[in-house]
């Protein structure tokens, strides 16, 4: 039988989160402006999660509403960089956390 954790549980679905976020703000970047509906259709993303993947986006100020649909507004290049450099300081701090795991055996 499987043992859960709920905050690892918690962990993988902001991964996920992140995921689908970035997925849509791809999309955003190579299509243009599009509704949620159409963002739907094509990641096949529920429309509510698409709705709250655009709102964080909004917050973020990396996306604003037009009558098109969502489009985007913030520097991209820096939201990558700055996401990359966040994705490396994680992956240092769970290797540091897996040898913390690997020492206890």
């Amino acid at each position: 039988m499987e043992t859960t954790y709920t905050f690892i549980e918690d962990l993988m679905e902001e991964l996920n989160l992140l995921e689908r976020h970035l997925k849509i703000l791809k999309l955003l970047e190579r299509e243009g402006s599009m509704g949620i509906m159409r963002i739907s259709q094509i990641t096949e993303i529920p429309p509510h999660r698409v709705r709250y993947s655009l709102r964080v986006l909004e917050t973020e100020g990396m996306i604003t509403a037009t009558p098109e649909g969502a489009k985007i507004i913030g520097n991209l290049n820096e939201f990558y960089k700055n996401l990359k450099e966040k994705i490396e300081e994680t992956s240092v701090r769970l290797e540091e956390i897996k040898k913390l795991l690997d020492s206890s055996k």
